[in-house]
C-alpha cells in the first residue's frame, strides 16, 4: 500500500494537460479534474462558447485553463493547434483524447460520411495529436495519453 493522502498521489501541480473533446461530458469533466489535480488545462474542441463555460468551470475549481477552437476531422487545423498546444503553459505532458462521435442510426443508414466522419474524430485525430506531442514527452522523460 502506498503512503499519502488521494490528493498527493494524484497531485499534477507543474504539469500541463491538453483535453479534446473539452466543451462537453467527459472531456469537459476530465479537464475540472485534471486542473483539481493542479495541472494547467489546455481546452480543445469545436465549440468556443462551449469551451469558455468549461474554461469557467476549470476556473472555479482553482484552476488555470485556456481554450483552442479546433475542428479536429481537419488536419491542417489539427497539426495547428497541436503546434501552438503549449504557447499558453507549456509543452502538454497529458493528452486526453475524450472528443468522439457516436452515429446512432441503423447500420445500413450510415452514409459515407457519417463512417468517414466517425474515424476522422474517433481514430485518425487522436492518433496525429498523440504523433504530433509524443515527441516533446518523450525528451522530457514523462508523458501521459489516455
Amino acid at each position: 500500500m502506498m503512503a499519502g493522502s488521494a490528493a498527493s498521489l494524484f497531485d499534477l501541480a507543474g504539469k500541463v494537460a491538453l483535453v479534446t473533446g473539452a466543451s462537453s461530458g467527459i472531456g469537459r469533466a476530465m479537464a475540472v479534474t485534471l486542473a483539481q489535480a493542479g495541472a494547467a488545462v489546455v481546452l480543445v474542441a469545436r465549440r468556443a462558447d462551449e469551451l469558455a463555460v468549461t474554461a469557467a468551470d476549470v476556473a472555479a475549481a482553482g484552476g488555470r485553463a485556456s481554450a483552442l477552437p479546433v475542428d479536429l476531422t481537419d488536419r491542417a487545423a489539427l497539426r495547428q493547434a497541436a503546434a501552438r498546444a503549449g504557447e499558453p503553459f507549456g509543452a502538454p505532458d497529458i493528452v486526453v483524447n475524450a472528443a468522439g462521435i457516436n452515429v446512432r442510426r441503423p447500420m445500413q443508414d450510415v452514409t459515407d460520411d457519417d463512417w468517414d466522419r466517425t474515424l476522422a474524430l474517433n481514430l485518425t485525430a487522436p492518433f496525429f495529436l498523440v504523433q504530433a506531442l509524443a515527441p516533446a514527452m518523450i525528451s522530457r522523460g514523462w508523458g501521459r495519453v489516455i
